[in-house]
């Protein structure tokens, strides 16, 4: 009966070293698994914040070209010095931004043309190299119309500026 007491213990023993070498190497899956899937989380999360930063970036660099095309506009400056960031800017926009921002973008892209185009021929004409310039009644028609165009350019871009901050606001919630 000794032995068969002694050979009962041994199993329990046996048995219970199994139970516990089992549940050690689920405790040591499940925690791998736990922290697998935080540093997942904690990888989108930081993807999803540079994504978010890029956007900034992005649309502050569209917003200031926009400025500065009314700018330069108003000074008669030659747009050739920002040309080439402005391609950029717009394509990067075209990828990156919502079809929203896009189809703004679009409407303000034209708006800008008929402003820019009525301002600057509400321009004195100079007379050859000089400073002087001469002003006649088509110039006044032209600013006029410049002038019709201008509050509605403005509130397209303030309508701009919302629709990036919308985004903007959603991407920030979207974050984890």
């Amino acid at each position: 009966m000794n032995m068969n007491h002694d050979y009962t213990n041994n199993l329990i023993s046996i048995f219970t070293v199994f139970i516990s070498g089992l549940f050690g190497v689920i405790v040591a899956i499940v925690t791998w698994e736990l922290a697998n899937q935080r540093e997942k989380r904690k990888f989108k999360q930081e993807l999803q914040i540079r994504e978010l930063n890029d956007k900034k970036e992005l649309y502050v660099a569209l917003l200031a070209s926009l400025d500065m095309i009314i700018r330069m506009t108003k000074n008669n400056n030659n747009y050739s010095d920002i040309f080439e960031d402005l391609s950029i800017n717009s394509a990067k926009i075209r990828i990156m931004a919502t079809d929203s921002i896009n189809d703004k973008l679009t409407v303000i892209s034209q708006i800008i043309h008929n402003w820019s185009s009525a301002y600057r021929q509400s321009l004195p004409t100079k007379i050859a190299d000089s400073n002087l310039g001469v002003v006649t009644n088509l110039d006044y028609k032209h600013r006029e119309q410049a002038d019709k165009i201008y509050p509605i350019l403005m509130k397209e871009i303030n309508e701009l500026v919302d629709c990036i901050k919308t985004e903007l606001e959603e991407i920030k919630k979207s974050i984890e």
